[in-house]
């Protein structure tokens, strides 16, 4: 799907509905966030994003765990009804949501400034074209602090709008350079992975294995 494409299909699915994929109300989704949260290797982070935030329903569960959390969107509307979650929740202060496209509005982080403990990519690498997702793989690494995590879970069947496999999707960050898997939990119907620059289990990083 072209770049402009995209944004058009986003912009009128969440104009059209709020809440396009049920994630408010299926078990699934609510299992599926549950699962991510407590896969997270650590309890708090100081600094994440989380692109493709959609209507900000993962991006509440994720500002209680961060210090400072930026979320965004291609979509306008998407980030509307996120503002409007996160006001809901009282989650609001401490997140920034911004309107990126990927990869060219990855964000720059100046020189001195705090890079990411955490990256989460929740059902939005396989709308990229494989040339997008190299590039957006290689900023992961790159705005990666020492010790953080990327986060990938996207769902595994086949529709319309994909233009990569989840299979390829999660096979590109495993073979990049420099990430270690520490987690890997299978689905018939989604996957999820993390890797950090950080080989470390948890209970290794907490100095009792």
């Amino acid at each position: 799907m072209p770049d402009d494409q995209r944004g058009s299909y986003f912009e009128q699915l969440y104009r059209q509905d709020a809440d396009p994929w049920l994630v408010r109300q299926r078990w699934y989704e609510e299992r599926k966030r549950a699962l991510l949260l407590a896969s997270l290797p650590q309890q708090r982070y100081r600094n994440a994003y989380e692109p493709g935030c959609g209507n900000g329903e993962l991006t509440v569960e994720l500002a209680r765990r961060c210090e400072r959390l930026m979320a965004a969107d291609l979509s306008a509307e998407a980030l509307r009804l996120a503002r409007q979650r996160l006001q809901d929740a009282e989650q609001d202060a401490h997140v920034t949501l911004a309107q990126h496209r990927l990869p060219q509005d990855w964000p720059r982080i100046p020189p001195g400034a705090g890079k990411f403990d955490l990256i989460v990519f929740s059902e939005i690498a396989y709308y990229l074209s494989p040339e997008e997702l190299a590039r957006v793989v290689e900023h992961s690494i790159a705005s990666l602090a020492p010790g953080g995590s990327i986060v990938a879970c996207h769902w595994r069947a086949p529709f319309a709008q994909r233009i990569i496999s989840t299979v390829r999707v999660h096979a590109v960050f495993q073979d990049a350079h420099g990430l270690h898997r520490v987690l890997r939990h299978e689905e018939t119907d989604f996957l999820l992975e993390i890797w950090s620059n950080d080989a470390r289990s948890v209970a290794q990083r907490e100095g009792f294995a």
